[in-house]
């Protein structure tokens, strides 16, 4: 009786090792390194789908207002998950409370400039 001889996957591992899953036939990889670089490539493409609101500057309440309406855009068209909007809409949160403590401390400061023991009258 003749021993069959199987080969083993090709892919090397970060510690320097191989796989050593026996490959598919026809391949030089295992089911699950065949699929490797399509499942990376979708993890490529989905960070960059989601990436977007990186670039996107909170200057004014119109550009937070923008930002918003986008993010429900496309949480609603399932261009990014549900956690990654969670944290876009706190950062808007976040940017929309600075916004208004910052109107509110340069409202206050142009008052006391004003009406401070030094103002021209």
């Amino acid at each position: 009786m003749e021993k069959a001889t199987v080969l083993l996957c090709q892919h090397w591992k970060d510690n320097a090792t191989r796989c050593g899953s026996p490959a598919m036939r026809g391949t030089r990889h295992c089911y699950y390194h065949q699929l490797d670089p399509a499942r990376g490539a979708r993890k490529n493409a989905e960070h960059t789908r989601q990436r977007w609101f990186d670039s996107v500057s909170l200057d004014d309440a119109a550009s937070v207002q923008r930002a918003l309406a986008e993010v429900i855009t496309r949480l609603l068209s399932g261009d990014i998950d549900r956690r990654r909007a969670g944290q876009i809409l706190y950062r808007l949160q976040t940017a929309s409370a600075n916004l208004r403590s910052k109107s509110l401390s340069e409202h206050n400061y142009s008052d006391e400039i004003d009406s401070g023991p030094l103002a021209l009258q």
